[in-house]
């Protein structure tokens, strides 16, 4: 099995002392931190564990312990299994061994095992424990194991590593569930080798050969080569340091955007850049001693320094509901970031001042993929009230995303998802058979989301009647538009337009009507449309030009409605024959085509009595209505 072990604690105390103790590795790489004696860089170094036949690897990550360096810090803690807290028994609790504590709660690192190191400088061990415990009370880790050792002597490290050998085998299985990440600690490039990236890798594998992605820089990459401990495999699983050869990635420069500490290496599509996300913020309150950034008010729209992953980047913190935010305190927020960078639900995060003189707070991303407008609404509350239960819960994530999106993708529901395709895939199944969602299409949609969409597109239609009582249709496409100007996403129209034409609406030609429609004209036009009407039955089978017969708006309205009622027959724009005169017409030609069998329109026009301008467009509307037969110049029954 492979894990992370990393530190923490208070400069000076025996950190980097210990990670050499317990494994022969000097964590401290750098010239300068050899020099100086002082941890500035991220150090690394491997343990192997047996228990009985089985071998546990352990990848440690050694922090810097110095104020000057707790950005490098938090981007080492990030994905740690195991902390050890280092607490050294001739100073005991110190300032950053309180901004260290702080930091392990913000990020949700639980499994702590507290190591009082220097052990052969303490004059009375017990009592040193004592005062230590006394400084936890009230804090996440005042049950926390704590194990004096020396690194000089060697006393209690045989201890320490049972400890940690014990821990490890009470770690969950790697998930099978999660995409692979790593947050890109450190990058170089060896002449001959190209760029090399190295990181913790969380969730699932990545193998060798295989294409990755370096967010949010957007790059891809095949995997040419990786190392885990020096040791080159085929495969790198969850928990393991390691190092990519990915030779197609930049290193960053200036002008040249490449991959970088902060950058993310996953697959391919599955992940987005974000500059916007929801949060729940959360304030210590305890103070941290030196730091009175810590014990001020936090005031909404204040600039920060937010800590993700191993990156790091200027953000606003926009507070829902309230001004400002206390220590001891909890709130839902928003940071609109100034440099995007790559996140998820459910990521945990570190926030520091401006100045970046104190760690305010941290909590954990309710929206990676969030929209700033109408941030401070009650809508956007009642969705991270919702999400906030349990943000690594996918089947929760999904049905609150619902009640903020009503209308999700089958394939990707959440955008910024660290769950894989094949389990969103079947925690959206499970959803649907318990009749939690529907689907429609490519969509998941809420149930009342579908029957309100249903009645959105029912009213609109209905709507559309009421304001055009003389049109018998609403033409299709600006249903649609109006469709999408609801909320409601383009491609379910054809879901729901199928919907309706089952239950009460029918569809003609280009536009969409309701069974019950039925044409009505305006009180004010109805003696004029008579007025049409009896002019026009008057005048039998050779009317009045058109602009005669309607010289104005209301005229023109009222005949419109004539027409699209039936009770006028529009042969062309200017023949216009009363329905009944129409049938006069027609019988008429069948009349006589039947005596004959064929006869030129001269031979037709003589014989029912009607002018050219009306006879031609009868007989091209009797031809398309497959009542008669064109044939050169000649016209016969079909």
């Amino acid at each position: 099995m492979h894990c992370i072990l990393g530190t923490a604690g208070h400069i000076d105390h025996g950190k980097s002392s210990l990670i050499q103790a317990l494994t022969g590795i000097n964590p401290d790489r750098l010239p300068e931190e050899k020099k100086r004696g002082v941890t500035i860089e991220l150090g690394f170094a491997h343990l192997t564990l047996t228990d009985g036949s089985k071998e546990h690897e352990v990848g440690i990550i050694d922090v810097p312990g110095h104020a000057d360096f707790v950005n490098n810090m938090v981007a080492g803690v990030g994905s740690l299994d195991i902390a050890l807290f280092i607490v050294a028994a001739d100073d005991g609790w110190m300032p950053q061994s309180e901004e260290h504590l702080h930091i392990l709660n913000y990020l949700g690192v639980e499994n702590v095992i507290i190591v009082l190191t220097k052990a052969d400088l303490a004059e009375d061990i017990e009592f040193t424990k004592e005062l230590i415990l006394d400084e936890l009370i009230g804090t996440s880790i005042e049950d926390a194991t704590i194990i004096p050792v020396s690194s000089i002597t060697g006393d209690g490290i045989d201890a320490l590593k049972a400890e940690i050998l014990d821990r490890i085998k009470q770690l969950k299985q790697s998930p099978k569930n999660l995409i692979p990440r790593i947050a890109v600690d450190r990058t170089f490039s060896p002449t001959g080798v190209g760029t090399v990236i190295t990181g913790t890798l969380t969730g699932g594998s990545l193998n060798k050969g295989e294409t990755i992605c370096c967010m949010p820089e957007n790059l891809n990459s095949n995997i040419r080569g990786i190392q885990n401990h020096s040791s080159q495999l085929e495969t790198a699983a969850h928990g393991m340091r390691t190092a990519l050869n990915a030779p197609d990635l930049t290193l960053n420069e200036r002008g040249k955007p490449g991959v970088q500490r902060g950058s993310v290496i996953t697959i391919p599509d599955t992940l987005t850049e974000t500059s916007t996300i929801d949060i729940c913020l959360t304030r210590q309150d305890r103070s941290i001693r030196g730091q009175s950034a810590t014990e001020r008010i936090l005031k909404h729209t204040e600039t920060i320094i937010l800590h993700h992953g191993t990156s790091r980047t200027r953000a606003r913190v926009i507070l829902h509901s309230q001004n400002q935010l206390a220590p001891g305190e909890t709130c839902f927020a928003q940071l609109r970031l100034e440099s995007p960078i790559t996140a998820c639900v459910g990521d945990r995060f570190v926030v520091r001042d401006g100045a970046q003189q104190g760690t305010l707070g941290g909590g954990i991303i309710l929206d990676a993929s969030a929209e700033p407008r109408q941030f401070r609404s009650d809508t956007r509350l009642a969705f991270l009230t919702q999400r906030a239960e349990e943000p690594e819960n996918l089947r929760k994530v999904i049905l609150s995303e619902l009640l903020k999106s009503p209308i999700l993708s089958t394939s990707r529901p959440i955008t910024n998802s660290p769950f894989t395709s094949e389990h969103t895939e079947q925690q959206v199944a499970k959803l649907v058979k318990e009749k939690k969602v529907t689907t429609r299409g490519e969509h998941i949609i809420e149930p009342a989301g579908w029957k309100t969409a249903i009645a959105t597109a029912s009213t609109l239609i209905t709507g559309y009647h009421q304001e055009f009582p003389d049109t018998p249709t609403m033409p299709i496409q600006e249903w649609r538009n109006e469709l999408v100007n609801k909320g409601i996403h383009p491609s379910l129209s054809e879901h729901i337009e199928k919907h309706l034409t089952g239950s009460g609406f029918n569809k003609i030609k280009d536009g969409i009507a309701s069974a019950d429609h039925s044409l009505e004209l305006p009180d004010h036009l109805a003696p004029i449309a008579n007025k049409v009407l009896a002019t026009l039955k008057a005048s039998g089978i050779i009317p009045p030009p058109r602009v005669d017969l309607a010289p104005d708006p209301d005229s023109q309205q009222a005949l419109t409605f004539l027409i699209r009622s039936g009770k006028v027959i529009e042969l062309d724009p200017k023949a216009l024959l009363e329905a009944s005169q129409y049938e006069v017409a027609k019988q008429a030609v069948i009349t006589f085509l039947t005596k004959v069998g064929k006869a030129t329109a001269s031979d037709i026009r003589q014989e029912i009595g009607t002018t050219r301008k009306v006879l031609m467009p009868l007989l091209e509307k009797l031809d398309a209505d497959g009542i008669t037969l064109r044939t050169e110049d000649f016209r016969s029954l079909k």
